[in-house]
Formats: structure tokens, C-alpha cells, sequence
């Protein structure tokens, strides 16, 4: 079997759980999760391109948004109050998950695992445009499955929802200052 049918084969982000110690009505998966991103991507891409001082690489992004949460293939979904414990925790799991991430992409050829790891790696980084639009759509993704849960009588995820509109409200990258109004409630 070549090591790229191999890759392709690899579902494990299928069967990794979000939210893993909230009750869920409808559990969501982490490719579940990244879908919903790179589909948020697309539409804040396009808001963007209405305006014509931002200039974002569309298709790094996309790519950005598809491999964000690659490294959970190996570390699960790690829970928020575990993993923002304390700055030695939040450094130590950046850590191993900095060393691990080239392991996820070992089946492909060389020069696309570093462009995917190099990718991972600027989206952690949060410095670019396209990083920070990953960010958006990642929180615009988490206040959506919230808001799901909540609309079905899960009050476990009232208060997600409203710190991750919270974040969006005071995020202050030009940016999303000039679409934010179009997107949020």
C-alpha cells in the first residue's frame, strides 16, 4: 500500500470527540469541527474580499483551516479548563504538540508534510491575516455548535456561547473590524 493511501486512510479525526466532558445532544467530531471552519473561512473570505484593502490568500487559508487541529489525532480534544490550567501547562501541551505535528503527516511526500506543518505552525503563530481569519472562524464555529445545543435546551454550553461572542466583540484586528457588524448578532 503506497504511504499516501495509507494517509488517506487515517479517519481518526472522525472519532475524536469536542466537548468531551460537557453532555452533548449532538456530539461533534473534530473534522466535524474543522469542515464548519474552513465552510466559515469561505464566507469570511468573501466579506473580505468587498473590501478592497485586505488581500488573503484564499487557498492558504482554506488549507489553514483544514489542518488547525490536525495535532488532536494524537492528543484528543484536550479540554479548556485543562488545557489553560496554568502558562506551564498551556507551554508544555504547545510543546508536544509542536514536536508531534510532523508525525500526522509523515505518510505524504516530504515537501507537502512540511507545507502543512509549516501551516500549522503560522496558524498557531496567529501573526497573518489568514491565521487570524482561522481563529474568527474557529470561534465563530464553537458559538455555533453552542448555540445548537442551547436552542435544544443544553444550558452546559450557555456560557461558551456567550464568552466566545464576548472574544469576538473585543477581538481588534483591523480586519474583522470592518466585517464583524455583518456577522455577528
Amino acid at each position: 500500500m503506497s504511504s499516501v493511501f495509507k494517509h488517506l486512510q487515517n479517519r481518526s479525526l472522525a472519532h475524536v470527540m469536542r466537548f468531551n466532558l460537557k453532555p452533548q445532544h449532538f456530539p461533534e467530531s473534530v473534522s466535524d469541527h474543522s469542515y464548519f471552519v474552513a465552510y466559515i473561512v469561505s464566507i469570511l473570505c468573501h466579506l473580505l474580499g468587498q473590501q478592497s484593502e485586505h488581500t488573503v490568500d484564499k487557498q492558504k487559508v482554506l488549507e489553514m483551516a483544514l489542518v488547525h487541529d490536525m495535532e488532536e489525532m494524537f492528543s484528543g480534544d484536550i479540554v479548556t479548563p485543562f488545557k489553560h490550567y496554568s502558562a506551564e501547562m498551556e507551554k508544555a501541551i504547545a510543546k508536544v504538540n509542536k514536536e508531534m505535528i510532523g508525525e500526522v503527516f509523515v505518510d505524504l511526500p516530504e515537501e507537502l508534510a512540511a507545507h502543512y506543518v509549516a501551516l500549522w505552525n503560522e496558524e498557531g503563530a496567529g501573526e497573518t491575516i489568514e491565521a487570524q481569519i482561522v481563529k474568527v472562524a474557529d470561534k465563530l464555529s464553537l458559538i455555533a455548535k453552542c448555540a445548537e445545543e442551547v436552542r435544544v435546551g443544553n444550558e452546559f454550553f450557555q456560557e461558551i456561547y456567550e464568552q466566545g461572542i464576548k472574544f469576538l466583540e473585543q477581538y481588534d484586528k483591523p480586519w474583522w473590524q470592518k466585517i464583524k457588524a455583518q456577522i455577528l448578532p
